[in-house]
Protein backbone atom coordinates (compact mmCIF):
# COMPACT_ATOMS: atom_id res chain seq x y z
CA UNK A 1 0.00 0.00 0.00
CA UNK A 2 1.63 3.26 -1.12
CA UNK A 3 1.28 5.96 1.53
CA UNK A 4 2.46 9.60 1.21
CA UNK A 5 5.22 10.71 3.61
CA UNK A 6 5.74 7.06 4.48
CA UNK A 7 8.28 4.31 4.06
CA UNK A 8 7.90 0.56 4.47
CA UNK A 9 10.66 -0.59 6.79
CA UNK A 10 10.54 -4.20 5.66
CA UNK A 11 11.00 -3.17 2.03
CA UNK A 12 14.04 -1.07 2.88
CA UNK A 13 15.55 -3.88 4.93
CA UNK A 14 15.20 -6.32 2.07
CA UNK A 15 16.79 -3.78 -0.24
CA UNK A 16 19.75 -3.37 2.13
CA UNK A 17 19.29 0.38 2.41
CA UNK A 18 17.44 0.67 5.71
CA UNK A 19 20.25 1.88 7.96
CA UNK A 20 21.38 4.92 5.99
CA UNK A 21 17.81 5.83 4.99
CA UNK A 22 16.51 5.61 8.54
CA UNK A 23 19.48 7.54 9.94
CA UNK A 24 18.86 10.41 7.50
CA UNK A 25 15.14 10.50 8.28
CA UNK A 26 15.52 10.11 12.05
CA UNK A 27 17.83 13.12 12.22
CA UNK A 28 14.89 15.32 11.24
CA UNK A 29 12.38 14.14 13.87
CA UNK A 30 11.92 12.36 17.16
CA UNK A 31 11.05 8.70 16.77
CA UNK A 32 8.49 6.33 18.25
CA UNK A 33 9.07 2.60 17.90
CA UNK A 34 6.22 0.28 18.87
CA UNK A 35 6.38 -3.49 19.28
CA UNK A 36 2.87 -4.99 19.43
CA UNK A 37 2.39 -8.60 20.54
CA UNK A 38 -1.15 -10.00 20.49
CA UNK A 39 -1.83 -13.09 22.62
CA UNK A 40 -4.22 -15.18 20.47
CA UNK A 41 -7.24 -16.49 22.33
CA UNK A 42 -6.22 -14.71 25.53
CA UNK A 43 -7.76 -11.37 24.63
CA UNK A 44 -4.65 -9.47 25.69
CA UNK A 45 -2.07 -7.52 23.70
CA UNK A 46 1.42 -6.51 24.84
CA UNK A 47 2.81 -3.09 23.84
CA UNK A 48 6.41 -1.90 24.05
CA UNK A 49 7.24 1.70 23.13
CA UNK A 50 10.67 3.28 22.66
CA UNK A 51 10.63 7.07 22.35
CA UNK A 52 13.81 8.85 21.25
CA UNK A 53 13.44 12.39 22.56
CA UNK A 54 15.47 15.45 21.59
CA UNK A 55 16.43 18.56 23.59
CA UNK A 56 13.89 18.28 26.43
CA UNK A 57 14.11 17.15 30.03
CA UNK A 58 10.37 16.48 30.38
CA UNK A 59 7.88 14.68 28.12
CA UNK A 60 4.20 13.82 28.29
CA UNK A 61 2.85 10.39 27.29
CA UNK A 62 -0.91 9.85 27.04
CA UNK A 63 -3.66 7.42 26.15
CA UNK A 64 -7.15 8.49 25.11
CA UNK A 65 -9.52 8.87 28.09
CA UNK A 66 -12.22 6.95 26.21
CA UNK A 67 -12.76 5.36 22.80
CA UNK A 68 -16.35 4.71 21.74
CA UNK A 69 -17.60 1.72 23.74
CA UNK A 70 -14.42 1.81 25.86
CA UNK A 71 -15.51 4.21 28.60
CA UNK A 72 -12.15 4.14 30.46
CA UNK A 73 -9.12 3.36 28.30
CA UNK A 74 -6.52 3.78 31.11
CA UNK A 75 -8.33 1.05 33.08
CA UNK A 76 -7.39 -1.48 30.35
CA UNK A 77 -3.65 -0.88 30.82
CA UNK A 78 -1.87 -3.17 33.27
CA UNK A 79 1.70 -3.59 34.56
CA UNK A 80 2.91 -0.24 33.19
CA UNK A 81 6.68 0.11 33.42
CA UNK A 82 8.88 3.04 32.40
CA UNK A 83 12.57 3.05 31.50
CA UNK A 84 14.95 5.92 30.81
CA UNK A 85 12.96 8.34 32.99
CA UNK A 86 14.06 9.79 36.33
CA UNK A 87 10.45 10.30 37.38
CA UNK A 88 6.91 9.49 36.26
CA UNK A 89 3.82 11.30 37.57
CA UNK A 90 0.35 10.26 36.45
CA UNK A 91 -2.23 12.91 35.54
CA UNK A 92 -5.50 11.13 34.65
CA UNK A 93 -4.85 9.55 31.20
CA UNK A 94 -1.29 10.95 30.92
CA UNK A 95 2.11 10.44 32.48
CA UNK A 96 4.48 13.36 32.97
CA UNK A 97 8.01 11.95 32.53
CA UNK A 98 11.19 13.69 33.68
CA UNK A 99 14.46 12.57 32.08
CA UNK A 100 17.89 13.61 30.87
CA UNK A 101 17.97 15.78 27.75
CA UNK A 102 17.63 13.69 24.61
CA UNK A 103 16.94 10.53 26.63
CA UNK A 104 15.55 7.34 25.13
CA UNK A 105 12.32 6.61 26.99
CA UNK A 106 10.76 3.16 27.22
CA UNK A 107 7.25 2.17 28.21
CA UNK A 108 5.85 -1.36 28.47
CA UNK A 109 2.33 -2.43 29.36
CA UNK A 110 -0.34 -5.07 28.78
CA UNK A 111 -3.81 -4.21 27.50
CA UNK A 112 -6.46 -6.56 28.86
CA UNK A 113 -10.03 -5.92 27.62
CA UNK A 114 -11.36 -8.70 29.85
CA UNK A 115 -12.72 -10.94 27.09
CA UNK A 116 -11.54 -13.08 24.21
CA UNK A 117 -14.05 -12.31 21.46
CA UNK A 118 -16.06 -9.41 20.09
CA UNK A 119 -19.70 -8.67 20.82
CA UNK A 120 -21.73 -5.57 20.05
CA UNK A 121 -20.82 -3.91 23.34
CA UNK A 122 -17.06 -4.21 22.65
CA UNK A 123 -16.58 -3.17 19.02
CA UNK A 124 -14.02 -0.51 20.02
CA UNK A 125 -12.05 -2.78 22.35
CA UNK A 126 -8.61 -4.15 21.39
CA UNK A 127 -9.14 -7.93 21.54
CA UNK A 128 -6.92 -10.83 20.50
CA UNK A 129 -9.29 -13.62 19.47
CA UNK A 130 -8.13 -17.11 18.48
CA UNK A 131 -7.79 -16.10 14.82
CA UNK A 132 -7.22 -12.35 14.72
CA UNK A 133 -6.42 -9.17 16.65
CA UNK A 134 -8.34 -5.94 15.97
CA UNK A 135 -7.76 -2.64 17.72
CA UNK A 136 -8.20 1.09 17.31
CA UNK A 137 -5.13 3.07 18.28
CA UNK A 138 -7.13 5.25 20.68
CA UNK A 139 -8.05 2.16 22.68
CA UNK A 140 -4.59 0.71 23.30
CA UNK A 141 -1.64 2.85 22.11
CA UNK A 142 0.14 5.43 24.25
CA UNK A 143 1.36 8.45 22.25
CA UNK A 144 3.05 11.78 23.03
CA UNK A 145 0.67 14.31 24.54
CA UNK A 146 -0.38 17.50 22.75
CA UNK A 147 1.47 19.90 25.05
CA UNK A 148 4.84 20.36 26.75
CA UNK A 149 6.72 21.68 23.70
CA UNK A 150 6.73 18.31 21.98
CA UNK A 151 6.87 17.90 18.17
CA UNK A 152 3.74 17.78 16.02
CA UNK A 153 5.06 14.83 13.95
CA UNK A 154 7.22 11.80 14.65
CA UNK A 155 8.95 9.08 12.69
CA UNK A 156 6.87 6.08 13.77
CA UNK A 157 7.85 2.42 13.45
CA UNK A 158 5.50 -0.47 14.17
CA UNK A 159 6.81 -4.02 14.51
CA UNK A 160 4.45 -6.91 15.09
CA UNK A 161 5.36 -10.10 16.97
CA UNK A 162 2.95 -12.66 15.55
CA UNK A 163 2.34 -16.41 15.24
CA UNK A 164 3.89 -17.82 12.08
CA UNK A 165 0.66 -18.01 10.07
CA UNK A 166 -0.54 -14.50 10.96
CA UNK A 167 -0.08 -11.35 8.88
CA UNK A 168 -0.65 -7.69 9.75
CA UNK A 169 -1.89 -4.42 8.34
CA UNK A 170 -2.76 -0.97 9.67
CA UNK A 171 -4.03 2.37 8.36
CA UNK A 172 -0.52 3.46 7.35
CA UNK A 173 1.20 0.29 6.14
CA UNK A 174 1.07 -3.45 5.56
CA UNK A 175 3.47 -6.10 6.80
CA UNK A 176 5.25 -7.12 10.02
CA UNK A 177 7.32 -3.89 10.07
CA UNK A 178 6.06 -0.53 8.84
CA UNK A 179 7.05 3.10 9.30
CA UNK A 180 5.65 6.55 8.53
CA UNK A 181 5.91 10.22 9.43
CA UNK A 182 2.80 10.73 11.56
CA UNK A 183 1.13 12.97 14.08
CA UNK A 184 0.20 11.31 17.40
CA UNK A 185 -3.45 11.83 16.41
CA UNK A 186 -2.83 9.77 13.25
CA UNK A 187 -1.41 6.91 15.31
CA UNK A 188 -4.45 6.96 17.59
CA UNK A 189 -6.98 7.36 14.75
CA UNK A 190 -5.80 4.24 12.95
CA UNK A 191 -7.01 0.65 12.80
CA UNK A 192 -4.63 -2.26 13.52
CA UNK A 193 -5.43 -5.76 12.28
CA UNK A 194 -3.39 -8.94 12.57
CA UNK A 195 -4.27 -12.57 12.04
CA UNK A 196 -5.66 -14.73 9.29
CA UNK A 197 -7.50 -12.48 6.85
CA UNK A 198 -7.98 -12.03 3.11
CA UNK A 199 -6.60 -9.00 1.23
CA UNK A 200 -7.68 -7.45 -2.08
CA UNK A 201 -6.22 -4.32 -3.68
CA UNK A 202 -7.66 -2.19 -6.46
CA UNK A 203 -7.17 1.26 -7.95
CA UNK A 204 -9.84 3.90 -7.41
CA UNK A 205 -10.62 5.95 -10.55
CA UNK A 206 -9.20 9.43 -10.09
CA UNK A 207 -7.72 8.58 -6.68
CA UNK A 208 -5.21 6.03 -5.36
CA UNK A 209 -5.07 2.42 -4.18
CA UNK A 210 -7.82 0.84 -2.09
CA UNK A 211 -6.99 -2.15 0.13
CA UNK A 212 -9.64 -4.44 1.62
CA UNK A 213 -8.50 -6.57 4.59
CA UNK A 214 -11.29 -8.89 5.68
CA UNK A 215 -11.64 -11.71 8.17
CA UNK A 216 -13.53 -13.83 5.67
CA UNK A 217 -16.80 -14.97 7.29
CA UNK A 218 -19.30 -13.08 5.14
CA UNK A 219 -21.48 -13.78 2.11
CA UNK A 220 -19.43 -11.40 -0.04
CA UNK A 221 -15.83 -11.51 -1.16
CA UNK A 222 -13.08 -8.91 -0.61
CA UNK A 223 -13.17 -8.24 -4.37
CA UNK A 224 -16.93 -7.53 -4.28
CA UNK A 225 -16.48 -5.19 -1.34
CA UNK A 226 -13.56 -3.48 -3.08
CA UNK A 227 -15.61 -2.83 -6.21
CA UNK A 228 -18.46 -1.28 -4.25
CA UNK A 229 -16.17 0.78 -2.00
CA UNK A 230 -14.03 2.05 -4.89
CA UNK A 231 -17.12 3.30 -6.72
CA UNK A 232 -18.37 5.18 -3.64
CA UNK A 233 -14.92 6.74 -3.08
CA UNK A 234 -14.79 7.89 -6.70
CA UNK A 235 -18.30 9.39 -6.49
CA UNK A 236 -17.54 11.33 -3.32
CA UNK A 237 -14.20 12.56 -4.65
CA UNK A 238 -15.98 13.89 -7.73
CA UNK A 239 -18.60 15.66 -5.63
CA UNK A 240 -16.01 17.13 -3.25
CA UNK A 241 -13.66 18.13 -6.11
CA UNK A 242 -10.94 16.10 -4.40
CA UNK A 243 -7.69 15.68 -6.36
CA UNK A 244 -5.44 14.23 -3.63
CA UNK A 245 -7.37 11.37 -2.06
CA UNK A 246 -4.82 9.11 -0.32
CA UNK A 247 -4.39 5.34 -0.40
CA UNK A 248 -7.18 3.91 1.71
CA UNK A 249 -7.65 0.80 3.87
CA UNK A 250 -10.96 -0.88 4.72
CA UNK A 251 -10.98 -3.60 7.37
CA UNK A 252 -13.95 -5.88 8.10
CA UNK A 253 -14.28 -8.18 11.10
CA UNK A 254 -17.16 -10.44 12.23
CA UNK A 255 -18.97 -9.50 15.45
CA UNK A 256 -21.69 -11.33 17.34
CA UNK A 257 -23.90 -14.20 16.13
CA UNK A 258 -24.44 -14.87 12.41
CA UNK A 259 -27.21 -13.08 10.54
CA UNK A 260 -30.53 -14.75 11.20
CA UNK A 261 -33.55 -13.59 9.20
CA UNK A 262 -33.46 -9.78 9.26
CA UNK A 263 -31.18 -9.39 12.29
CA UNK A 264 -28.17 -7.80 10.55
CA UNK A 265 -25.93 -5.72 12.81
CA UNK A 266 -23.07 -3.46 11.76
CA UNK A 267 -21.01 -0.54 12.96
CA UNK A 268 -18.19 1.42 11.38
CA UNK A 269 -15.50 3.92 12.26
CA UNK A 270 -14.00 6.43 9.85
CA UNK A 271 -10.30 6.75 10.70
CA UNK A 272 -6.97 8.05 9.37
CA UNK A 273 -6.91 6.99 5.69
CA UNK A 274 -9.13 4.06 6.63
CA UNK A 275 -12.51 2.64 7.58
CA UNK A 276 -13.07 -0.13 10.13
CA UNK A 277 -16.24 -2.18 9.65
CA UNK A 278 -17.78 -4.51 12.24
CA UNK A 279 -20.56 -6.69 10.83
CA UNK A 280 -22.55 -9.83 11.58
CA UNK A 281 -21.11 -13.07 10.15
CA UNK A 282 -22.80 -14.31 6.96
CA UNK A 283 -23.84 -10.73 6.10
CA UNK A 284 -24.42 -9.69 2.50
CA UNK A 285 -23.48 -6.42 0.79
CA UNK A 286 -26.69 -4.47 1.37
CA UNK A 287 -27.66 -0.83 0.99
CA UNK A 288 -27.09 -0.66 4.76
CA UNK A 289 -23.40 -1.50 4.30
CA UNK A 290 -23.19 1.05 1.47
CA UNK A 291 -24.76 3.74 3.64
CA UNK A 292 -22.47 3.06 6.59
CA UNK A 293 -19.36 3.16 4.40
CA UNK A 294 -20.55 6.29 2.57
CA UNK A 295 -21.26 8.06 5.86
CA UNK A 296 -17.89 7.29 7.41
CA UNK A 297 -16.06 8.05 4.17
CA UNK A 298 -17.62 11.52 3.98
CA UNK A 299 -16.01 12.29 7.35
CA UNK A 300 -12.77 12.48 5.34
CA UNK A 301 -13.91 16.01 4.54
CA UNK A 302 -16.57 16.83 7.14
CA UNK A 303 -14.99 15.99 10.48
CA UNK A 304 -11.30 15.55 9.73
CA UNK A 305 -10.37 18.13 7.07
CA UNK A 306 -13.13 20.43 8.34
CA UNK A 307 -12.71 20.08 12.10
CA UNK A 308 -14.89 21.31 14.94
CA UNK A 309 -13.88 23.32 17.96
CA UNK A 310 -14.26 21.58 21.31
CA UNK A 311 -16.67 20.49 22.60
CA UNK A 312 -17.45 19.12 19.15
CA UNK A 313 -20.79 17.64 20.26
CA UNK A 314 -22.23 21.16 20.00
CA UNK A 315 -21.92 20.92 16.20
CA UNK A 316 -22.67 17.21 15.78
CA UNK A 317 -25.83 18.28 13.93
CA UNK A 318 -23.45 19.42 11.17
CA UNK A 319 -20.55 16.95 11.54
CA UNK A 320 -22.82 13.89 11.78
CA UNK A 321 -26.18 15.04 10.40
CA UNK A 322 -24.91 16.82 7.30
CA UNK A 323 -22.54 13.92 6.69
CA UNK A 324 -25.55 11.59 6.62
CA UNK A 325 -27.41 13.95 4.30
CA UNK A 326 -24.58 14.00 1.77
CA UNK A 327 -23.81 10.28 2.08
CA UNK A 328 -27.39 9.39 1.14
CA UNK A 329 -27.73 12.07 -1.51
CA UNK A 330 -24.51 11.17 -3.34
CA UNK A 331 -25.45 7.48 -3.37
CA UNK A 332 -28.69 8.46 -5.11
CA UNK A 333 -27.41 11.17 -7.45
CA UNK A 334 -24.50 8.97 -8.59
CA UNK A 335 -27.11 6.32 -9.49
CA UNK A 336 -25.77 3.77 -7.00
CA UNK A 337 -29.25 3.78 -5.50
CA UNK A 338 -32.68 3.84 -7.10
CA UNK A 339 -35.29 6.42 -6.14
CA UNK A 340 -37.12 3.73 -4.14
CA UNK A 341 -34.06 2.90 -2.02
CA UNK A 342 -33.28 6.59 -1.46
CA UNK A 343 -36.88 7.31 -0.48
CA UNK A 344 -36.92 4.42 1.99
CA UNK A 345 -33.88 5.81 3.82
CA UNK A 346 -35.19 9.39 3.91
CA UNK A 347 -38.60 8.18 5.06
CA UNK A 348 -37.16 6.10 7.87
CA UNK A 349 -35.22 9.09 9.18
CA UNK A 350 -38.34 11.26 9.02
CA UNK A 351 -40.38 8.68 10.95
CA UNK A 352 -37.73 8.16 13.59
CA UNK A 353 -37.24 11.90 14.05
CA UNK A 354 -40.97 12.49 14.49
CA UNK A 355 -41.16 9.67 17.04
CA UNK A 356 -38.02 10.72 18.95
CA UNK A 357 -39.09 12.23 22.32
CA UNK A 358 -35.77 14.14 22.43
CA UNK A 359 -36.06 15.74 18.97
CA UNK A 360 -36.07 19.25 20.50
CA UNK A 361 -32.92 18.69 22.55
CA UNK A 362 -30.63 21.72 22.44
CA UNK A 363 -26.99 21.49 21.47
CA UNK A 364 -26.00 21.70 25.14
CA UNK A 365 -28.35 18.84 25.96
CA UNK A 366 -26.84 16.82 23.11
CA UNK A 367 -23.36 17.49 24.49
CA UNK A 368 -24.41 16.26 27.94
CA UNK A 369 -26.47 13.25 26.83
CA UNK A 370 -24.94 12.03 23.57
CA UNK A 371 -23.23 8.97 25.09
CA UNK A 372 -25.65 8.49 27.99
CA UNK A 373 -28.90 8.46 25.98
CA UNK A 374 -27.78 7.08 22.63
CA UNK A 375 -31.18 5.90 21.38
CA UNK A 376 -32.88 9.28 21.89
CA UNK A 377 -30.61 12.29 22.50
CA UNK A 378 -27.75 10.57 20.67
CA UNK A 379 -29.83 10.26 17.50
CA UNK A 380 -30.97 13.89 17.40
CA UNK A 381 -27.88 15.42 15.70
CA UNK A 382 -28.03 12.83 12.89
CA UNK A 383 -31.75 13.39 12.34
CA UNK A 384 -31.70 17.18 12.71
CA UNK A 385 -28.72 17.69 10.41
CA UNK A 386 -30.08 15.42 7.69
CA UNK A 387 -33.46 17.12 7.70
CA UNK A 388 -31.87 20.58 7.70
CA UNK A 389 -29.83 19.50 4.67
CA UNK A 390 -33.05 18.62 2.85
CA UNK A 391 -34.77 21.86 3.90
CA UNK A 392 -31.90 24.29 3.33
CA UNK A 393 -30.88 22.84 -0.02
CA UNK A 394 -34.41 23.51 -1.27
CA UNK A 395 -34.65 26.99 0.30
CA UNK A 396 -31.22 28.07 -1.01
CA UNK A 397 -32.12 27.06 -4.56
CA UNK A 398 -35.52 28.79 -4.31
CA UNK A 399 -33.66 31.98 -3.37
CA UNK A 400 -31.45 31.92 -6.44
CA UNK A 401 -28.41 29.89 -5.42
CA UNK A 402 -28.22 27.14 -8.03
CA UNK A 403 -25.77 25.11 -5.89
CA UNK A 404 -28.10 25.12 -2.90
CA UNK A 405 -26.59 24.22 0.44
CA UNK A 406 -23.53 22.82 -1.40
CA UNK A 407 -22.30 26.40 -1.79
CA UNK A 408 -21.81 26.64 1.98
CA UNK A 409 -20.16 23.23 2.32
CA UNK A 410 -17.68 23.85 -0.49
CA UNK A 411 -16.82 27.30 0.89
CA UNK A 412 -16.06 25.75 4.29
CA UNK A 413 -13.95 23.02 2.67
CA UNK A 414 -11.97 25.58 0.65
CA UNK A 415 -11.19 27.45 3.86
CA UNK A 416 -10.28 24.23 5.65
CA UNK A 417 -7.80 23.34 2.90
CA UNK A 418 -6.13 26.69 3.56
CA UNK A 419 -6.07 25.87 7.25
CA UNK A 420 -8.00 28.94 8.36
CA UNK A 421 -11.26 27.57 9.80
CA UNK A 422 -12.38 25.35 12.68
CA UNK A 423 -16.13 25.29 12.87
CA UNK A 424 -18.42 26.21 15.73
CA UNK A 425 -22.06 27.26 15.62
CA UNK A 426 -21.13 30.93 15.42
CA UNK A 427 -18.83 30.27 12.44
CA UNK A 428 -21.46 28.18 10.66
CA UNK A 429 -24.13 30.83 11.18
CA UNK A 430 -21.96 33.67 9.90
CA UNK A 431 -20.53 31.81 6.92
CA UNK A 432 -23.99 30.57 5.97
CA UNK A 433 -25.38 34.10 6.06
CA UNK A 434 -22.45 35.40 3.99
CA UNK A 435 -22.72 32.66 1.36
CA UNK A 436 -26.49 32.07 1.21
CA UNK A 437 -28.09 35.31 2.39
CA UNK A 438 -29.78 36.88 5.41
CA UNK A 439 -32.57 34.28 5.43
CA UNK A 440 -30.08 31.69 6.65
CA UNK A 441 -29.48 33.42 10.00
CA UNK A 442 -33.17 33.24 10.95
CA UNK A 443 -33.34 29.59 9.90
CA UNK A 444 -30.19 28.81 11.90
CA UNK A 445 -31.52 30.49 15.03
CA UNK A 446 -34.84 28.69 14.77
CA UNK A 447 -33.65 25.15 14.16
CA UNK A 448 -30.07 24.98 15.44
CA UNK A 449 -30.08 27.36 18.41
CA UNK A 450 -33.71 27.07 19.56
CA UNK A 451 -34.01 23.42 18.44
CA UNK A 452 -37.50 23.74 17.00
CA UNK A 453 -38.93 20.75 15.12
CA UNK A 454 -37.57 20.79 11.55
CA UNK A 455 -40.20 21.04 8.82
CA UNK A 456 -39.27 19.44 5.49
CA UNK A 457 -41.03 20.94 2.43
CA UNK A 458 -43.13 18.61 0.32
CA UNK A 459 -41.06 19.48 -2.76
CA UNK A 460 -37.68 19.23 -1.01
CA UNK A 461 -36.66 16.33 -3.29
CA UNK A 462 -38.50 17.36 -6.46
CA UNK A 463 -38.56 16.40 -9.24
CA UNK A 464 -37.31 12.91 -8.37
CA UNK A 465 -39.43 12.38 -5.24
CA UNK A 466 -42.81 13.73 -4.15
CA UNK A 467 -43.70 14.31 -0.51
CA UNK A 468 -47.01 14.01 1.32
CA UNK A 469 -48.08 13.86 4.97
CA UNK A 470 -49.11 10.36 6.07
CA UNK A 471 -49.83 8.56 9.32
CA UNK A 472 -46.92 6.56 10.68
CA UNK A 473 -46.28 4.48 13.79
CA UNK A 474 -43.40 4.77 16.24
CA UNK A 475 -41.22 1.62 16.07
CA UNK A 476 -41.41 -0.28 19.38
CA UNK A 477 -39.62 -3.64 19.55
CA UNK A 478 -40.62 -4.09 23.18
CA UNK A 479 -37.48 -5.70 24.63
CA UNK A 480 -33.71 -5.25 24.78
CA UNK A 481 -32.61 -6.53 21.40
CA UNK A 482 -28.87 -6.55 22.03
CA UNK A 483 -28.97 -8.42 25.34
CA UNK A 484 -31.69 -10.80 24.17
CA UNK A 485 -29.89 -11.83 20.99
CA UNK A 486 -26.55 -12.12 22.79
CA UNK A 487 -27.96 -14.28 25.60
CA UNK A 488 -30.62 -15.91 23.36
CA UNK A 489 -33.14 -15.19 26.08
CA UNK A 490 -35.72 -12.38 26.26
CA UNK A 491 -34.37 -9.53 28.38
CA UNK A 492 -35.78 -6.11 29.20
CA UNK A 493 -39.39 -6.86 28.19
CA UNK A 494 -41.45 -3.66 28.31
CA UNK A 495 -44.79 -4.12 30.08
CA UNK A 496 -47.72 -3.15 27.85
CA UNK A 497 -45.60 -3.18 24.67
CA UNK A 498 -46.78 -4.93 21.48
CA UNK A 499 -44.36 -7.78 22.30
CA UNK A 500 -45.81 -8.24 25.78
CA UNK A 501 -49.38 -8.06 24.47
CA UNK A 502 -48.53 -10.75 21.90
CA UNK A 503 -47.54 -13.12 24.71
CA UNK A 504 -43.76 -12.72 24.97
CA UNK A 505 -42.42 -13.27 28.49
CA UNK A 506 -39.32 -12.05 30.27
CA UNK A 507 -36.74 -14.89 30.26
CA UNK A 508 -38.23 -16.80 27.30
CA UNK A 509 -35.54 -18.87 25.54
CA UNK A 510 -35.02 -17.52 22.00
CA UNK A 511 -34.37 -20.25 19.42
CA UNK A 512 -35.14 -18.20 16.30
CA UNK A 513 -36.03 -14.66 15.35
CA UNK A 514 -36.88 -12.34 12.47
CA UNK A 515 -36.14 -8.83 13.78
CA UNK A 516 -36.15 -5.80 11.50
CA UNK A 517 -36.85 -2.07 11.67
CA UNK A 518 -40.18 -1.79 9.83
CA UNK A 519 -43.52 -1.05 11.52
CA UNK A 520 -45.61 -2.63 8.75
CA UNK A 521 -43.88 -6.05 8.91
CA UNK A 522 -44.40 -8.61 11.64
CA UNK A 523 -41.67 -9.42 14.12
CA UNK A 524 -41.44 -13.21 14.48
CA UNK A 525 -39.83 -14.84 17.50
CA UNK A 526 -39.50 -18.55 18.18
CA UNK A 527 -39.37 -19.25 21.93
CA UNK A 528 -38.83 -22.55 23.75
CA UNK A 529 -41.22 -23.30 26.62
CA UNK A 530 -41.35 -26.69 28.37
CA UNK A 531 -39.75 -28.36 25.40
CA UNK A 532 -42.17 -26.85 22.88
CA UNK A 533 -41.37 -24.13 20.31
CA UNK A 534 -43.93 -21.33 20.18
CA UNK A 535 -43.94 -18.56 17.55
CA UNK A 536 -44.75 -15.04 18.73
CA UNK A 537 -45.85 -12.59 16.02
CA UNK A 538 -46.64 -8.89 16.32
CA UNK A 539 -46.35 -5.54 14.57
CA UNK A 540 -43.79 -3.35 16.40
CA UNK A 541 -46.08 -0.33 16.53
CA UNK A 542 -46.29 2.35 19.18
CA UNK A 543 -47.78 5.86 19.04
CA UNK A 544 -49.21 7.05 15.72
CA UNK A 545 -47.83 10.28 14.22
CA UNK A 546 -48.41 12.48 11.16
CA UNK A 547 -45.16 12.57 9.21
CA UNK A 548 -43.86 13.64 5.79
CA UNK A 549 -43.02 10.71 3.51
CA UNK A 550 -41.62 10.64 -0.03
CA UNK A 551 -42.35 8.43 -3.02
CA UNK A 552 -40.71 8.35 -6.48
CA UNK A 553 -42.40 10.66 -8.96
CA UNK A 554 -44.31 8.80 -11.67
Amino acid sequence: MRVPKCFRLGTFLRAGAALCTWAAVAARAESLAYVVTPEPGQGRVRVELTWQTSGRSASRLCVAPRCGTVADVPALLQDIKFGGATGARRDRACWQLSHARGAELRCEYTVDPGQTDFDWSTTHHPIATRTFFHGLGSAFLATPGPDGGQPEEYEVILRWKLPGEWKAICSWGAGPSVGALLKPEDVRQSVYLAGRFAVHRTLVPGADELTIAMVDRFDFSPAEFAGRAAAIIADQCTFMQETAFPPFLVTAIPVGPPVQAGDLRMAGMGLYHSFALCISPRAMLTDGVEHLFAHELFHTWNGRLLQAEEPEELVYWFIEGFTDYYALRILFESERWTANVYASWINRHLREYQANPARNATNEQIRAGYWKERQTVGEVPYQRGLLLGLRWHKLARDRGNASGIDALLHELIRRARRGDVRICNETLRERGRAVLGEWFAAEFDRYVLRAETVEVPRDALAPALVGRVTQSYEYVLGFDRERSVREQRVRGLVAGSPAARAGLREGDDLVGWDIHGETDREIQLQVLRRGQVTTIRYLPRGTRHAVMQFTPAT
